[in-house]
C-alpha cells in the first residue's frame, strides 16, 4: 500500500497518457476510415499507421516545444520572482545566527559565575 501512495501519481499521469493517447488514435482511426471511404479507397492500416505517427509525434513536439519554452522563462525569471524571498531568508538566517552567539555568550558568562 505505500508503494501506491508513494508513487500513485506517476500511475494515474501514466493511465491519463494512455487514455488520450488511445483517445487519439480511435478518433484518428474513425477520421482516417471516413476519408477513405470518402474518396472510395480501402482502408490500409500501414497508410493508418504512418499518418498515426506522423500526427503523433507532431502534437509531442509542439508539447515539448511549450515545455521547454515555459522552462525557460521560469528559469530566466526566478532571480526577478524570488529575490525578494531569497533576501528575506537570508536576513532570517542572520538574526538566527547572531541570537546562536548571544545564547552561547550567556552560556559561557554563566559557566564562569
Amino acid at each position: 500500500m505505500a508503494h501506491f501512495r508513494r508513487w500513485g501519481a506517476v500511475y494515474v499521469l501514466i493511465l491519463l497518457f494512455l487514455g488520450s493517447w488511445l483517445g487519439q488514435f480511435f478518433t484518428q482511426l474513425a477520421d482516417f476510415r471516413h476519408a477513405q471511404s470518402a474518396h472510395q479507397q480501402p482502408f490500409v492500416w500501414g497508410e493508418f499507421w504512418s499518418d498515426f505517427l506522423s500526427s503523433t509525434f507532431e502534437n509531442w513536439q509542439s508539447e515539448w516545444l511549450q515545455l521547454v519554452f515555459q522552462a525557460v522563462l521560469l528559469l530566466g525569471a526566478k532571480h526577478w520572482i524570488f529575490r525578494a524571498d531569497a533576501e528575506d531568508l537570508e536576513r532570517i538566517e542572520t538574526k538566527i545566527d547572531q541570537v546562536r552567539q548571544a545564547l552561547v555568550q550567556l552560556e559561557a558568562e554563566s559557566r564562569r559565575v
